[in-house]
C-alpha cells in the first residue's frame, strides 16, 4: 500500500511539473513573439528560466519514479538473496544428511564397473569399504542389471531386500530398504489358501473280508495316520462323504508337505501292507490366490487326475507352477467291480446314439492295442445302427500293426470300415462323434487336424494321464489299472450290447493287443485281463495267429542280440542300452522289445533303451519289474509318459549321449545317490524281500539312499544305532508297562456282573435291542469302569432274559469276561 502511495505522489508531482513547464514555455513564447512591450525580453527570460526549472523538476520526478521502482526491486532481490542463502545452507545440510545419515545407500561407479565412492549407509549394507570393489563382488545379479541398463532393480542381500534406483547417465545407484514390504508380500504369499481332497482308494472293498471290529481298527489306524499328518502341518480336516476328506491349509504348509514328499502316502501304504490290504490314498491339492469356488474346482481336478493316474499319489497344482506329482510307487489297484464299466457303457451308448455318425481314431505309431481297441469301439457303434468309420494310416503304425493291416486289406468286410484322413475329414459334421481309443493326450492322436475339427469327443483309455490331457469331452472312460484299452472295450461289450459279434481276424487282433501290452500276461495282468482274453477266445480269437503275428524277422533278432551286447548295469538295478548315433531304428517298438529282453538279466529291476528313430528324433523305451520302480514317473520327467511298468519318451534335436546323461542324473538323484559300495541301514518299515521293521541290513549304497529318502530306513551310524537301541528299550519298557496295565485292567473287569432291565413281550423276547454301547454304558454306570465298545464282544444276539457272557479283548492274549444279567423291567 505504501509503495502505491509513493508512486502516486511522484506521478502527481510529475504532472504538476509538466503542466508548469508547458505554461512557462507558453509565456516565454508569448513574450518573445507576441508581446511588443519594452519589458518583453525580461519577461521572456524569466519565463524561460521558470520553464527550465519546471522541466528539470518533471525530469527529476521521472527519474525519481523509475529509481523508486528499481530500489524496490533491488530491495526485493536483496531479500530473496538473503533467503536463498539461508535455504542453500539448510539444503546443503540436508544433502549432507541424506548422503551420510538417511537410510539410503548411494554408490558411484565408473565405466569399468568399479565403485568409486559410497556413503556410510551403503558401506553398512554390504559390510565393506566398497571403494574399488567391482560391482559383481557386491552381487553378480546387480552387475547384470547395471550392464543391461536397468533403471529399477530389486536386490536381495543376506536376509534383506532393497529397491535399487539406477541413474544410468551419472552412474549412480541408490539403495532403499524394502525388507518390510517384501516380508509382508512373502507372508501374504505363504498364507494363500490351499484346498486338498483326500480319497481312500479301494478301502471299503479291501475291508470286506474283515469282521466289524477289525474293520474299525484298520480304518481307525488309517484315519488316525491322516489326522496326525494333517495336524503336523496345522491343517483343518473334515470328512465328507464315504472315504473322502477335505483339508484346508495355507501355501506354507503345502510347501512343507512338498519338501516332505507327502510321506503320509508311505505311512498309509505300510498300514495297508501290514494288514494285507489292496488300499492306498490319493490326494489332490490346489493353491491359488483365487475365489474359493475356483480353488475347490482346481482341487477336484487334481484329485481326479491322481485317481486317473492309478491312485496312491498326490497331485499338487500351485499357481504359476507346473503340476507336481508325488508317490505312485505302487501299481494301480485292480478294480474287481464292473460297476464303472457298466456306467461308462451307458454313457458312451447315449453319446453314440445321440450322434449323426461316428469316426474312430487312435494314437500315432499305433500298436496292437490301439488298432484292436479301435475295432472294438467300432463294433459298439455299429451295434447301435450308427454309421461308423475308422480313420487310419498304416504309415503311422508300428511294424506289427503294418503286418496286421496287410491282412485286413485281404478281408473286404473289415477293410471297408477304414478310411484315410481326407475321407475322415469329410465325414466330420456338427453332430459327429469322434471316438478316440488308447490315447492319453490330444498331442498323441494320429490325426491332429481331425481332432481339432471335431466338436464332440469321447475317449476310452488305460494310460495314466499326464499334465496335458483332454479338457472338453462327452465321455471319458479311463482305468489305469486295466492292462489295455482292449480289456476295457471287451468288458463294455456285455453292458453295451451282448449280441456284438466279431470276425475271427478282429477278435485275434484284439487278443494281440492284450498280449502285447501285458508282455504275454507277465505285466499288469489281473483277473479281468484273463476274463477279457477268454471272452475274445470265445469270439474267435486265435493264439496261434497272435504268436505268428508277433514273430520277429531274423534281422530283428540279430539286432536284439547286438543291442544286448551293449547293455551295462547302473546302480545294481538298472540295465541301459545306448545304440549308435548312426543306427536308425526301424520302429519304436524295437526299443521296447530290447528293454523287455534286458529285464531277463538277473538282478535288473528296470531297463532303458535309447536309440535314434529318425534323423532328428531320439526315443527311450523304459520297462520295470514289480512295484519297486515306476518308470512312468521317470519318463514324465523327461517329457514322456506311459504306465507304471512300461513307459517311453521321444525328444527332438538331441544326441543319444546327452539323453543318456539326463537319464542317469534322474536315476542318480532318485535311486542311486551314494555311488558304489554297500551301506548298513536300520529298517524303520517293512521292506518286501529285504527285512522287517527294526532289522539291520546291508545293501548297495544307491539302494540304501533310496530307502533312506523314502523314509524306510536310517543309516546305521553309531549315533542312530544307539538311538535305535534306546528307542527299542524304551518301547520294550512301555510295552511291558502297558501289558501290566492291561493285566490289571483285566483283573478289574474279570468276574464283574451288571444288570440290565428290559421290557419283555409275551413271547419272552426283549422289546429293545441290547447293543455294545448299551452294555458299555451300563458297565461304566454300575462299576465305574469305562470300556471301549470296539473291544467288547457280545453273544450273537441277546433277545431274552437270562445271564450272558461278555468278552473284552484287551490284547491278543489278554481277554477279560464279565456277566450280563438281563432282567424283566
Amino acid at each position: 500500500m505504501n509503495k502505491f502511495i509513493r508512486k502516486a505522489r511522484v506521478i502527481i508531482l510529475f504532472a504538476i511539473s509538466a503542466i508548469a513547464t508547458g505554461l512557462f514555455g507558453y509565456f516565454t513564447y508569448y513574450n518573445l513573439i507576441v508581446n511588443t512591450g519594452e519589458n518583453k525580453y525580461v519577461f521572456a527570460i524569466v519565463f524561460m528560466i521558470l520553464t527550465a526549472i519546471s522541466l528539470t523538476a518533471a525530469i527529476a520526478f521521472i527519474f525519481i519514479f523509475i529509481n523508486s521502482d528499481n530500489k524496490a526491486k533491488i530491495k526485493d532481490l536483496d531479500l530473496r538473496l538473503k533467503k536463498w542463502t539461508n535455504i542453500s545452507y539448510h539444503a546443503t545440510q540436508a544433502g549432507d544428511e541424506a548422503f551420510n545419515k538417511l537410510p539410503i545407500g548411494i554408490i558411484l561407479y565408473d565405466d569399468e564397473n568399479l565403485v568409486t565412492w559410497a556413503n556410510q549407509y551403503a558401506k553398512n549394507i554390504f559390510h565393506s569399504n566398497l571403494i574399488d570393489t567391482p560391482i559383481d563382488g557386491i552381487s553378480p545379479t546387480l552387475l547384470e542389471s547395471v550392464v543391461n541398463g536397468a533403471e529399477s532393480i530389486q536386490l536381495k542381500f543376506e536376509d534383506k531386500y532393497y529397491d535399487v534406483t539406477h541413474n544410468v547417465q551419472n552412474e549412480i545407484l541408490y539403495f532403499f530398504d524394502s525388507t518390510e514390504r517384501e516380508n509382508i508380500k512373502i507372508k501374504y504369499n505363504n498364507r494363500i489358501t490351499a484346498i486338498g481332497i483326500i480319497e481312500l482308494d479301494n478301502l471299503e472293498e479291501s475291508l470286506k473280508k474283515f469282521d466289524m471290529q477289525e474293520k474299525a481298527n484298520i480304518r481307525g489306524q488309517i484315519l488316525g495316520e491322516i489326522s496326525d499328518y494333517c495336524a503336523k502341518y496345522n491343517c483343518y480336516i473334515q470328512t465328507l462323504v464315504g472315504d473322502r476328506m477335505n483339508i484346508v491349509m495355507d501355501k506354507q504348509a503345502t510347501l512343507k508337505m512338498i519338501d516332505d514328499k507327502f510321506s503320509v502316502l508311505d505311512s498309509i501304504r505300510n498300514i495297508a501292507q501290514k494288514n494285507r490290504l489292496k488300499a492306498s490314498i490319493s490326494m489332490g491339492v490346489a493353491c491359488f490366490d483365487n475365489n474359493y469356488d475356483d480353488l475347490g474346482l482346481f482341487a477336484q481336478n487334481a484329485i481326479e487326475l491322481a485317481e486317473k493316474r492309478g491312485g496312491d499319489q498326490v497331485v499338487v497344482n500351485l499357481e504359476n507352477e507346473q503340476i507336481k506329482f508325488f508317490g505312485a510307487r505302487t501299481n494301480s489297484l485292480e478294480k474287481n467291480t464292473l460297476v464303472e464299466a457298466r456306467m461308462q457303457s451307458i454313457g458312451l451308448k447315449e453319446a453314440i446314439e445321440g450322434s449323426s455318425n461316428v469316426v474312430l481314431m487312435c494314437h500315432k505309431f499305433a500298436d496292437c492295442d490301439a488298432i484292436g481297441s479301435m475295432i472294438a469301439a467300432f463294433h459298439m457303434a455299429i451295434s447301435s445302427n450308427i454309421d461308423a468309420k475308422m480313420a487310419f494310416d498304416p504309415d503311422l503304425a508300428d511294424v506289427t500293426v503294418k503286418k496286421i493291416y496287410e491282412k485286413i486289406k485281404k478281408e473286404p468286410a473289415i477293410a471297408q470300415n477304414f478310411v484315410s484322413l481326407s475321407q475322415a475329414m469329410e465325414l466330420i459334421k456338427p453332430q459327429t462323434l469322434l471316438l478316440i481309443t488308447d490315447t492319453q493326450s490330444p498331442s498323441l492322436v494320429m490325426f491332429p487336424d481331425l481332432f481339432n475339427k471335431a466338436k464332440r469327443i469321447s475317449i476310452i483309455d488305460h494310460h495314466r494321464p499326464g499334465e496335458i490331457g483332454y479338457s472338453d469331452y462327452l465321455t471319458y472312460y479311463l482305468d489305469s489299472s486295466a492292462s489295455s484299452a482292449v480289456e476295457l472295450c471287451t468288458e463294455m461289450f456285455m453292458f453295451y450290447n451282448s449280441d456284438i459279434k466279431l470276425l475271427p481276424l478282429e477278435a485275434s487282433i484284439m487278443l494281440a493287443g492284450i498280449i502285447v501290452d501285458t508282455n504275454n500276461f507277465t505285466q499288469r495282468s489281473g483277473s479281468r485281463t484273463f476274463e477279457a482274453a477268454a471272452t475274445l477266445k470265445s469270439m474267435g480269437g486265435e493264439m496261434i495267429f497272435v504268436r505268428k503275428l508277433l514273430q520277429e524277422p531274423l534281422e530283428s533278432e540279430k539286432l536284439f542280440a547286438q543291442a544286448l551286447g551293449k547293455a551295462w548295469i547302473y546302480g545294481d538295478r538298472f540295465s541301459i542300452v545306448c545304440l549308435d548315433e548312426t543306427q536308425r531304428i526301424p520302429d519304436r517298438t524295437t526299443l521296447a522289445k530290447i528293454s523287455d529282453k534286458q529285464l531277463t538279466i538277473d538282478g535288473v529291476e528296470a531297463s532303458f533303451t535309447i536309440g535314434r528313430i529318425t534323423q532328428d528324433i531320439v526315443g527311450i523305451s523304459a520297462r520295470s519289474l514289480g512295484d519297486s520302480i515306476n518308470v512312468q514317473i521317470i519318463m514324465e520327467q523327461m517329457g514322456g509318459g506311459g504306465h507304471f511298468n512300461s513307459a517311453a519318451t521321444q525328444r527332438k534335436d538331441v544326441l543319444i549321449e546327452d539323453l543318456q546323461k539326463e537319464l542317469l542324473e534322474i536315476l542318480r538323484l532318485e535311486y542311486v545317490e551314494g555311488g558304489t559300495g554297500t551301506m548298513k541301514v536300520i529298517l524303520i518299515a517293512d521292506v518286501k524281500g529285504k527285512g522287517k521293521k527294526g532289522n539291520i541290513i546291508e545293501v548297495a549304497n544307491g539302494y540304501a539312499n533310496f530307502l533312506i529318502s523314502n523314509k524306510q530306513a536310517l543309516p546305521a551310524t553309531d549315533e542312530n544305532l544307539a538311538n535305535y537301541e534306546r528307542q527299542k528299550e524304551q518301547q520294550r519298557i512301555e510295552a511291558e508297562n502297558n501289558r501290566n496295565l492291561l493285566l490289571k485292567f483285566k483283573d478289574d473287569i474279570q468276574g464283574k456282573t451288571i444288570n440290565i432291565k428290559m421290557k419283555i413281550g409275551q413271547d419272552g423276547k426283549n422289546f429293545g435291542k441290547i447293543t455294545t454301547k448299551l452294555v458299555c454304558d451300563e458297565f461304566e454306570a454300575q462299576t465305574g469302569i469305562h470300556l471301549d465298545k470296539r473291544k467288547v464282544e457280545l453273544p450273537a444276539e441277546i433277545n431274552s432274559i437270562g445271564i450272558f457272557t461278555g468278552t473284552v479283548k484287551l490284547d491278543t492274549d489278554i481277554i477279560a469276561q464279565f456277566q450280563i444279567k438281563v432282567e424283566e423291567k
